[in-house]
């Protein structure tokens, strides 16, 4: 596993440069947690024959769309994206799941930088607490067909951090 220091200090780096918005105490938790929770800052892609890739499981069809419905429409902020993330700016106006599936798995701030992207689109409060948290990444992120529990992120952030 990645170091716990070293992965919320790339974390907290990245979301800065997103625009000191994204970059708050409690989202930074949230996205440490959220790869410790998904991956558990061993796996790249995801386990079996899924299509989700990076630390925080995302899926390139996530990317996607919140590329063609959000970023799109924010050309500031797809810039400051793409320096974050260190891609290219006509990767970030590409729709080709291929080609994120790929950016996702080889490039750790694009995951960063989409799972910040993905809860700052929630239209509701971050919360500030482990269960808050718990509850949030289960409704908004694993979301409810997924298999995650919120029992889980609960106790793999209590025995890891």
């Amino acid at each position: 596993m990645i170091s716990p220091t070293q992965i919320k200090s790339l974390i907290k780096s990245t979301c800065e440069k997103m625009g000191e918005k994204f970059a708050s105490d409690d989202a930074v938790t949230l996205v440490h947690e959220t790869g410790l929770v998904e991956s558990g800052y061993k796996y790249l892609r995801q386990l079996g024959d899924g299509p989700a890739k990076s630390f925080y499981q995302i899926e390139p069809a996530s990317c996607v769309d919140s590329l063609v419905h959000y970023l799109k429409h924010r050309r500031s902020l797809m810039g400051m994206c793409a320096e974050a993330s260190m891609v290219d700016l006509k990767h970030w106006q590409s729709y080709d799941e291929k080609l994120w599936s790929d950016i996702l798995e080889k490039n750790i701030a694009a995951g960063i930088v989409h799972c910040r992207i993905k809860y700052w689109r929630v239209p509701k409060p971050m919360p500030n607490t482990l269960e808050g948290r718990a509850k949030y990444w289960k409704k908004y992120y694993n979301t409810d067909q997924g298999k995650g529990t919120e029992e889980k992120y609960i106790d793999t952030v209590r025995e890891y951090l």
